[in-house]
């Protein structure tokens, strides 16, 4: 449609027009203007009009509206006191001291729990999101000693000697948050794990282990075939030395739970890519134990686990059903002589 004709309106004299308007069509028409045509030196986020009608009583004192919210707030407590018996007032002074008691009482026994826990963080399930049993050193019969406040039992000499001599007795090195323990040592337990058979578990977690041990336990993986927990968790191994006992998984089918939570380090994302890719190949192992930051890496390995826990389920299977006598599985065959349907 053709546009109207704007010429009738240029004729038309505003300064008469704008004296025609009434009070409340002037401040109609200023709005209307702020909305046209608004002031640009005013962020958008800050252009709102003005819809305050009430005509301001005086200046603002916070002083005195400050000191008018105590004297009500003085009032009221007054007024419940009056209301309150004098019995029930002691009755509530008597519990508030009485909670406080327990409250002191409860952060002395907190204290002497952190004291004597030391350095057993790592076991409690506070300390990390992943925990385990088999990591626990803290007994009931076990003596905390200046020398050694995380109550680890063994005798680092001792147990170096069964590993050596292969003691079927020893199915179980736990070094578990010993403070004073020297990386030469755990090398020296690495080493001598190359060639023991009797030893399932190997726990080495908070005892500052880094790259050069978990190079020596990657070579030991390579080599041991009785090894099936390994938990170093808690140190100081960097990405390149868990890749390392991921390689060495590659050549390894004894292991079932791996566990290298909480390092120092941070692995990042290039680290757990590459650790799905390597643990692609390997079939034996059945819990990992470490939080993934990537979604990816982590849907991946979880799928691997799953695979990995219903091929060992089917093995299973297998191994139980050809342990049955051969009658068992002949109840279950329909022979068909010739002649007969």
């Amino acid at each position: 449609p053709p546009l109207p004709s704007l010429k009738k309106y240029e004729e038309l004299d505003e300064d008469e027009l704008l004296a025609s308007l009434s009070s409340e069509e002037l401040r109609e028409l200023e709005s209307e203007l702020a909305d046209i045509d608004p002031d640009d030196n005013v962020p958008i986020g800050l252009r709102q009009k003005d819809q305050t009608a009430k005509i301001p009583t005086g200046t603002f004192d916070r002083d005195a509206l400050l000191k008018y919210w105590e004297d009500e707030n003085k009032k009221l407590l007054e007024d419940e006191k009056e209301k309150a018996s004098p019995e029930q007032v002691q009755g509530r002074m008597d519990r508030k001291s009485a909670a406080k008691e327990s409250h002191e009482e409860k952060k002395d026994e907190s204290k002497k729990s952190k004291a004597l826990v030391g350095t057993k963080m790592y076991n409690s399930p506070k300390g990390l999101k992943t925990e385990t049993r088999r990591t626990e050193t803290m007994t009931s019969n076990v003596e905390v000693t200046p020398e050694r406040p995380s109550g680890n039992p063994i005798v680092i000499d001792k147990a170096l000697e069964q590993i050596i001599s292969d003691d079927p007795s020893m199915i179980e090195v736990n070094l578990n948050n010993i403070e004073d323990i020297l990386p030469e040592t755990l090398l020296r337990f690495a080493d001598a794990l190359c060639t023991n058979t009797h030893v399932h578990v190997f726990s080495l977690a908070n005892t500052h282990a880094d790259d050069r041990v978990a190079f020596a336990i990657s070579k030991m993986l390579r080599e041991n075939c009785s090894i099936r927990n390994l938990n170093i968790e808690s140190n100081f191994v960097s990405g390149q030395g868990i890749l390392a006992l991921f390689a060495a998984l590659q050549h390894n089918q004894t292991l079932v739970e791996l566990r290298f939570h909480n390092q120092r380090h941070i692995c990042g994302g290039k680290v757990e890519m590459e650790m799905v890719q390597l643990l692609r190949e390997n079939t034996t192992l059945l819990k990992l134990g470490y939080q993934f930051d990537l979604p990816g890496p982590r849907m991946a390995v979880t799928s691997i686990m799953t695979r990995n826990q219903d091929q060992q389920r089917q093995k299973s299977l297998h191994q139980v059903i050809n342990s049955w006598p051969y009658w068992l599985l002949l109840d279950n065959i329909s022979l068909e002589l010739p002649g007969q349907k």
